[in-house]
């Protein structure tokens, strides 16, 4: 190895500041959710008016996605992370201010953009640690998730003392002070003094080099989609069914968040050592066993116990996910990372609303937990063997985690 060769071993710090800049973008980014009984009492919204509502963040959050995983390929996530954060700044502040839900929606729209947060930092740490650890430092980066926890937590609580749309200015400040810790504090992985520059026309060819994109990105449509559908619709769901007061909701609901957020420490330790193709399957199935038994559940305290049981199995698949894109893809991690997270983004946005829809039309949540268990069997779908057959433009099946268990990589060298 030369001496301008650098054999990257792993960043605390940034690390460190990347969890904490993705929990503060993910806690304004899931305010609605624990807002939305106040909302819908205040504005007279029905199921599928406060689904759309819960939803609308989680659009652009999605759509954006794609584009700043590839500008953070491009120009590294220190830049982009700060500017996502001091754009998202502005939206959540003046929500503060509106009183009309056109206007929230309107602004929901905007600081969705705080959920694009993930494809940035996947990228950019998983730049900084050999393939044998990545794993795990995505499953440690995607504790950020917590930042969901601290909404549905917190929320009802600056609600019930000084009013609803007070709580965007407490959640927005922190975006400002985060972007300038990051922009000061945080660094991107060195690149190969020899790499070739992609053109955008590059990046978006990657895309049809290898069907396992797309099967990460249904996956993560399920597993993620799932986390955030569930995240929003928990708290109403509680409140409706079991009659809950909404600071109990919230407290039941984080701890969803927390479980499937710590979980998937698990989940990318798992990504490192077992088949992810296994993994993937045996979540699946699991799923569809824990959704059947809601169908069946009348019960608060065995309602929540399968909820956490399913936040459990969504983030060991979350980290399973991730960890796989990082592995099979590591030069276009934030290009095809971004298409992965915008697909559970998507998950995320068009879940609430047919669960809401159905709500509004059958009056129960049954069709809505069948309808999330044929998700799952989509998804199964893509299990066999042979789907996994063709070799990657980036990793060959011999080097596939879906195929090899305990393999052992060599540190990534520049």
């Amino acid at each position: 190895m030369s001496n301008s060769a650098v054999t990257l071993q792993g960043n605390t710090r940034v690390l460190i500041l990347g969890t904490l800049a993705f929990a503060v973008c993910f806690a304004g980014w899931s305010l609605f959710g624990p807002l939305a009984v106040y909302m819908k009492a205040e504005f007279n919204l029905s199921s599928s008016a406060v689904g759309l509502l819960l939803a609308t963040p989680v659009l652009l959050g999605s759509i954006v996605r794609v584009p700043i995983g590839i500008l953070t390929d491009e120009y590294g996530g220190r830049k982009i992370f700060s500017a996502l954060m001091l754009f998202t700044f502005f939206p959540m502040f003046f929500a503060t201010f509106v009183h009309s839900y056109p206007m929230l929606l309107l602004c929901g729209f905007f600081f969705g953009v705080a959920g694009a947060s993930f494809a940035v930092g996947i990228p950019q740490i998983s730049q900084w640690y050999p393939k044998e650890k990545q794993g795990l430092a995505l499953g440690i980066y995607g504790v950020g998730n917590v930042g969901t926890a601290l909404a549905v937590f917190g929320a009802p609580v600056i609600a019930e003392s000084i009013g609803w749309n007070k709580v965007f200015i407490f959640y927005s400040f922190p975006l400002l002070g985060m972007a300038a810790i990051y922009w000061f504090f945080s660094a991107d992985a060195p690149k190969p003094k020899n790499a070739r520059p992609q053109t955008f026309s590059d990046k978006i060819k990657v895309y049809k080099s290898s069907h396992l994109i797309w099967v990460f990105s249904l996956f993560y449509f399920m597993t993620f989609g799932f986390f955030v559908c569930f995240a929003l619709f928990l708290p109403s769901y509680l409140i409706d069914t079991f009659g809950v007061t909404p600071i109990k909701a919230g407290t039941f609901t984080s701890i969803f968040v927390f479980l499937a957020t710590f979980v998937r420490i698990l989940g990318g330790y798992l990504g490192d050592k077992f088949s992810g193709r296994n993994l993937l399957t045996i979540l699946s199935l699991s799923l569809i066993g824990v959704l059947f038994y809601l169908n069946l559940n009348s019960s608060l305290t065995l309602g929540l116990a399968a909820f956490y049981c399913m936040a459990c199995l969504l983030g060991i698949g979350n980290g399973v996910v991730f960890k796989l894109v990082a592995e099979y893809f590591p030069k276009d991690t934030g290009t095809v990372g971004g298409l992965v997270g915008a697909a559970g983004g998507l998950g995320g946005f068009f879940l609430p609303i047919a669960m809401g829809t159905i709500k509004d039309y059958t009056n129960n949540n049954s069709l809505g937990f069948i309808f999330i268990s044929l998700v799952c069997l989509m998804c199964l779908s893509f299990m066999e063997k042979k789907t996994f057959r063709k070799s990657d433009s980036t990793i060959t099946e011999k080097e596939s985690t879906f195929t090899k268990v305990n393999k052992k990589s060599e540190p990534i060298t520049l």
